[in-house]
């Protein structure tokens, strides 16, 4: 069976059968720490965005290389998690959300795989995550969770560090989005532009109007990363190796010409 990748929280290496940890050098740099092992009998390399301990903060993530370091290992879909705030008053915090579409507002650089050669590569984003992975992510998160799993969401992505002003959050709502985070952007575009299925699950952790308290933050979270693994495995026992998505036909039609 092909491997499967994860990225996402540092708590979900535990999950993986003799997990073994490497870092990978290539030609965009340095991952951060990759653990191979087995996951519902199946292949795994699991990459915390942020290092074990934590310590890489999200402007430092070099996405490019832990993208990289995925393909090179024989990866073709990509599982991630993260937590992110909720901008609308539906999509309560501890909810299970799969994203369906996504607003870029970063400007980290490099944001491409295609920035230094002579062609222009452009992907096609129509659809920007992984039809098959999304669907069994609804699925299995709907056998698990035993809260609400919502389908659809638009996630804005910004840089961080600092969480958004109210202001910051009433316009992000007036362009219809519906969470806001700080790490899976560029991750998904990267993942397109190599031809990576790729998709992610994400927990609300704090609400528009509502933060979360830092006496209870530990215990969601807990849950949450309890929830995510419960919902991975099963997923990851249900994937195919066979592939007939956006994703993988994603470069039959991305290289132009630069004039």
């Amino acid at each position: 069976m092909k491997p499967i990748g994860i990225i996402g929280g540092s708590g979900l290496y535990e999950m993986l059968d003799h997990p073994r940890m490497f870092i990978h050098d290539n030609p965009f740099g340095r991952s951060s720490e990759i653990y191979e092992g087995t996951l519902s009998g199946r292949p795994v390399y699991f990459l915390p965005r942020h290092g074990p301990q934590h310590t890489i903060i999200v402007p430092r993530i070099n996405y490019r290389a832990n993208l990289w370091a995925m393909k090179d290992l024989g990866v073709e879909r990509v599982i991630a998690t993260n937590s992110v705030g909720s901008l609308n008053p539906d999509i309560a915090v501890g909810d299970m959300v799969i994203p369906h579409d996504f607003i870029n507002m970063t400007s980290r650089t490099p944001r491409s795989f295609y920035d230094d050669i002579e062609a222009a590569y452009h992907v096609d984003m129509a659809e920007p995550y992984c039809p098959v992975i999304r669907e069994e992510l609804i699925r299995a998160s709907r056998e698990v969770h035993q809260g609400t799993t919502h389908s659809h969401a638009v996630l804005l992505v910004t840089e961080g560090l600092a969480f958004n002003t109210p202001a910051e959050q009433r316009l992000f709502r007036s362009w219809g989005a519906d969470l806001c985070g700080m790490t899976t952007l560029p991750e998904a575009v990267l993942a397109r532009e190599i031809g990576l299925c790729y998709a992610h699950i994400c927990m609300p952790t704090d609400c528009v109007g509502a933060p979360i308290r830092s006496d209870t933050f530990q215990g969601l979270l807990k849950k949450g990363t309890a929830d995510f693994r419960a919902i991975i495995a099963l997923v990851v026992e249900r994937l195919s190796d066979e592939r007939d998505c956006p994703c993988a036909h994603a470069l039959d039609h991305a290289l132009l010409a630069k004039s």
